[in-house]
């Protein structure tokens, strides 16, 4: 949910179709459910007029590995499964991990004021860390800022430094007193980016690679603009109504004026990983996973609530735990989905894409065996 980007539609492309399937030594359930889960992604992703899409849907025994449509328009480059996008938003959960690790090892307190670390920000003696994570700070959201959109926009090459965009958010800052609703603002995940650099002494880049992705061999993951990376194998379009050309938005902005809220790259596989071994293996103690799973309600019908760096979902298959990413180009959503004990990530590369139901069509499949 890197939101508030210009809104530009993309309307209907030549698809090429690609079938992926599981792996050679998968479990039954992947066997059975290959074709219909392939054809459903394939489908989808005609329906949604999307250049591409990958899928990863993860059980504790196999895991099925799809892709559709192309990577790249020009020259047509057919989409691999192992393609690495821009996940937006879904850089949250990650944010959240590595806080919530800190805090079971006595280094921050949920409950600590943001002036503890940056004191000029509205409020910030009445804002705690906690309100950060869930969206209750009232800081209000830096790209929904005019004046920030236009500067991105003017200079796509641009460095912002967390300073220039945190700027932007105070200067509208608060929409609200602290703690008294709920509402989604980007400006929270950049002030937690400096919160845990300034507790830690350590790159936020190097603090997630070395406790999250290293632990968990996420090898096609990492936080662009932050760290030397390779560039991203599938391009992000979109396309104006009513115009033939697709306009490439993967260099739109510099990924530095995402930070901490939305400049993590990585593959639906790598996605679909790391929310399996949230919920199912030590990434984090009880204690902290409980405080994660502490919802607050939104007024959003499909993800009712938020909790620390993570959305509650409603899916065919019953509760999604995870989250969702838009950034200019692409769209992503992730999920763990506890009824089912099983992890689903889906990655385009169409910018304001509903991939919320795109997944859904996937999950309506396993809901039928």
């Amino acid at each position: 949910m890197f939101t508030h980007w210009s809104g530009r539609r993309v309307l209907g492309a030549t698809l090429l179709l690609w079938l992926s399937g599981c792996d050679k030594d998968d479990g039954p359930l992947c066997d059975r459910l290959a074709p219909q889960l392939q054809h459903a992604l394939e489908e989808a992703t005609l329906d949604a007029e999307l250049a591409g899409a990958t899928a990863s849907l993860r059980f504790q025994d196999c895991t099925w590995r799809g892709s559709a449509g192309v990577a790249k328009v020009e020259p047509a480059t057919d989409m691999k499964v192992e393609d690495r996008f821009r996940v937006g938003s879904v850089t949250k959960s990650f944010i959240a991990v590595v806080a919530l690790q800190l805090q079971a090892e006595g280094r921050l307190s949920l409950d600590a004021p943001l002036a503890t670390w940056v004191s000029d920000f509205p409020r910030a003696d009445r804002i705690t860390v906690r309100q950060l994570l869930n969206h209750t700070s009232g800081a209000f959201n830096y790209t929904e800022s005019r004046d920030f959109f236009a500067e991105a926009e003017a200079r796509p090459g641009k460095t912002w430094t967390p300073e220039e965009l945190l700027a932007y958010g105070a200067a509208k800052s608060p929409v609200f007193e602290p703690g008294a609703r709920w509402e989604y603002s980007n400006t929270n995940y950049i002030l937690l980016g400096h919160i845990l650099e300034s507790v830690t002494g350590t790159p936020l880049a190097q603090l997630v690679r070395t406790r999250i992705l290293e632990p968990l061999a996420l090898d096609s993951t990492g936080l662009d603009g932050a760290e030397p990376l390779p560039p991203v194998t599938a391009r992000g379009y979109s396309r104006d109504p009513g115009e033939g050309a697709w306009r490439d938005l993967t260099d739109f902005f510099h990924p530095s004026a995402a930070g901490a809220a939305g400049a993590l790259t990585s593959s639906a596989d790598d996605l679909s990983a790391f929310y399996q071994a949230l919920f199912e293996r030590s990434l984090l103690a009880p204690a902290q996973l409980a405080e994660m799973t502490d919802w607050v309600a939104t007024p959003l019908p499909t993800m009712p609530g938020y909790g620390l760096g993570l959305v509650q979902a409603l899916t065919p298959v019953g509760p999604g735990q995870g989250h969702d990413g838009q950034i200019p180009g692409f769209s992503a959503l992730a999920l763990y989905l506890p009824e089912r004990k099983a992890s689903i990530a889906v990655l385009t590369n169409r910018d304001g894409a509903d991939v919320s139901r795109i997944t859904g069509k996937l999950l309506e499949v396993l809901a039928r065996e």
